[in-house]
């Protein structure tokens, strides 16, 4: 049981990587240069979870994918909107075990994009639920805001 968790949480945290990646390569049309991609979703508890990658495109192919969540560049957004880091989600309900399995497996999952075509990321699908809003100092859904991603059962991709 255990295990399933531990994959659950990285396939979440995955997700939003994918996101990321996605939006960063729709920027960049396929033109060589190195463009910056994020995904974020605020969950039920007020609590904004998110990645924040740089991705370098040369003739249409992904030659580079780096991590800069945690970086001076994007802490004053992530400050301005209180994000709780995937990178570093070992104090936000993950346990020892997933926050190591998350850390370590990483650099790998970043390194799946690279090679692929500009275009096979942007036709990759990623479903998620809606996200949350904060009326009258309640967390409310909020169907115009994108959420969590589904977990694998729903983005088998």
């Amino acid at each position: 049981m255990k295990k399933i968790f531990k994959a659950l949480a990285i396939s979440v945290a995955s997700l939003a990587m994918v996101a990321g990646i996605a939006t960063a390569t729709a920027c960049s049309g396929g033109y060589n240069g190195t463009y910056t991609g994020s995904y974020h979703y605020t969950n039920s508890y007020g609590s904004t979870y998110g990645m924040v990658v740089e991705v370098t495109v040369e003739n249409n192919i992904i030659t580079k994918i780096k991590d800069i969540t945690n970086t001076e560049a994007t802490k004053t957004i992530q400050n301005n909107q209180n994000w709780t880091v995937v990178s570093s989600a070992g104090n936000h309900g993950w346990d020892e075990d997933a926050v190591k399995n998350w850390t370590s497996n990483e650099a790998w999952l970043l390194q799946q994009y690279e090679g692929k075509a500009v275009s096979d990321i942007l036709d990759i699908k990623v479903f998620y639920n809606n996200g949350y809003s904060k009326v009258e100092d309640k967390w409310v859904i909020d169907p115009d805001l994108p959420g969590e991603p589904y977990k694998v059962d729903k983005n088998v991709q």
